[in-house]
Order: structure tokens, then sequence, then C-alpha cells
């Protein structure tokens, strides 16, 4: 019986942790997928199969506690200090020496662009991009080590305690009460919004989400007790942190598969 409770308790943590995972990256997903090349459909098809953009949106969450895959735990976040202007960011995230969410970006694109690379190997990376192009838009994802990005923070967001990680991670967007399908909907930006969008780096991204993520820590110390007014002031950044997500992963992929996919057949 303790067997059994033990692995109910590990299920419910796991279902917990990738919360985010399921609504927030399949949202962000599915804005990708209406905004996909018809060349960016058939590569994305040719290496996903029959598994969709949305459903390989959060493998990169259900397999980082693999063995084979413990060490993309990482990949997820980059932890920076407070306080920092855009050259500072910039200057401190290419320096840093433990793996990280901008590496894991940049490593698994090359194995995209590398036609040597196996099938195999450019399915994984496919899905860490779509993954991982959903976490560097979550602004608690870029944020701080001393409190893991928000997880030690304590607060309370309509009368429950959660932490500021996972109120940014799922708490907002589960209030609105949306389905995936009605978030992904609301995509309406103008053609002229997309083009910036999409033409704003990687680095560009990561500051953003700092940036955002530096007010919120300013606006929500340990112990606040969040009620709809900070629903309401912050529902529409994280709404449009998702939609800013979508649009650039698609950006990627529709300039990624520009020409198509190639793959070595030997390994």
């Amino acid at each position: 019986m303790k067997k059994y409770l033990s692995i109910f308790a590990l299920l419910i943590v796991s279902i917990i942790i990738i919360s985010w995972g399921f609504k927030g990256h399949k949202t962000v997903a599915s804005i990708a997928d209406r905004h996909l090349s018809g060349e960016a459909k058939a590569a994305v098809k040719e290496l996903l199969g029959n598994e969709s953009i949305q459903d390989a949106s959060t493998w990169a969450d259900e397999i980082r506690n693999q063995p084979e895959y413990k060490n993309t735990g990482n990949w997820h976040f980059i932890n920076l200090p407070l306080g920092l202007n855009k050259g500072q960011l910039k200057d401190s995230v290419e320096h840093l020496q433990v793996e990280n969410l901008f590496q894991a970006y940049n490593l698994n694109l090359s194995l995209l662009q590398n036609p040597n690379e196996s099938k195999a190997k450019k399915i994984e990376a496919l899905k860490f991009i779509i993954h991982l192009v959903g976490d560097v838009h979550q602004p608690m994802h870029i944020s701080r080590a001393e409190d893991k990005g928000g997880n030690t923070i304590q607060v309370q967001f309509m009368g429950k305690g959660t932490n500021l990680h996972s109120l940014w991670d799922s708490k907002l967007i589960d209030y609105q009460n949306l389905s995936i399908e009605q978030m992904a909907e609301n995509d309406s930006v103008s053609r002229r919004q997309i083009r910036k969008w999409q033409r704003a780096k990687p680095m560009d991204w990561i500051f953003e989400s700092y940036q955002i993520s530096s007010q919120i820590y300013a606006s929500t110390p340990s112990g606040s007790i969040l009620t709809e007014d900070y629903y309401k002031a912050n529902i529409g950044i994280a709404n449009q942190r998702m939609e800013m997500a979508g649009i650039r992963l698609a950006g990627v992929l529709n300039k990624l598969f520009k020409h198509g996919i190639s793959y070595s057949e030997k390994n």
C-alpha cells in the first residue's frame, strides 16, 4: 500500500510541475501552428509524424527527470541578479558557466540546421526548441537564483497559498477559465506587429522577460495577499507573453524550414 501511495504522490507532483507545460506551452504551440508557412508545416510533420506540435510542446518537461535527460534540468531557465541593463544582461548571459536556456536554445537550433545530424536527433531538437521558446517568454524563467525563480516566495492568490513562480506558470492563466483553443483564438495582432516581434533576437526575448520579472519581484513580495485586482493588472502580460512566444516560434520555424528539412540517414 505504501508503495502505491508513493507512486500516486509522485504522479501528483509531476502533474503540478508540468501544469504550465500543459496549458501555457500548448497555447504557445497552437498560436505558432496558426502562423507556420506551408514549408514549415511540412517539415514539422515530417519530423513529428502523427504527434502534433501542441503535444510535442510539453515533451521537454515530461522527460527532464529521466536519467538520460537529467542534464537538461538547467535548460529551462536563466538565473541572473537584479539591476542589469541590456548590455550587462547580454554579457552576463553569454558568459554564464552553467548550462542554461540560452545555451540550450542555440545548441538545439544548430542541431536542426545541421544536415548531417540524424532524424532522431532533429526530432528531439525540434521538441526542445518548441518548448524553450515558450519558457524564455515566461518571465519567472528569467529570474533570480536565490529564490529559485520565485519558487521559494510564498504568496496567497484568491485565498489559496502558492508561490510566485507557480502563480505566473499557471495560476493566473487558469483563473481566466479559458481553454487552450480559446486562448489561441485570441491571437489577433497585425501583420506589422508580427513582423516586429519576429525581428527580435533571442537576447531581446530574454531581456523582455527579465524586465517583467524584475517588476514582479518589486510588486509581489513574500507574504503578499493577492486578489482579483492583481489578476486584472497582470493577466494581459501573461497572455501577451504566450502570444509573442507563439508568433516568434513560428518565425523561427518558418526561417529554419524555408527550404525544407534534410538529415543524415546513417544514424
